[in-house]
């Protein structure tokens, strides 16, 4: 999961010239994205380490990004 999102990340920055800010994504996704990084146990490093911020939404079938506007703060919190 890590890896599709990194490529995620790196395709919409080639095709749209900036970096996306969030990654949409289900809760089954979150699961499989947390287990293959094992020894980071907060929310917020995960962020750190995929650049991004993440929408926990049902409605993801695959994850997405998108470049949109919001606070400051992650739109999800441990």
């Amino acid at each position: 999961m890590l890896s599709h999102i990194v490529s995620l990340v790196r395709t919409y920055e080639r095709d749209y010239g900036r970096r996306p800010n969030l990654v949409y994504m289900n809760e089954t996704h979150y699961s499989y994205l947390r287990e293959e990084l094992p020894g980071v146990r907060d929310h917020n490093d995960v962020v750190t380490i995929l650049g991004v911020d993440i929408a926990l939404t049902d409605e993801a079938v695959r994850p997405q990004v998108a470049t949109v506007r919001f606070a400051a703060t992650n739109i999800l919190v441990s």
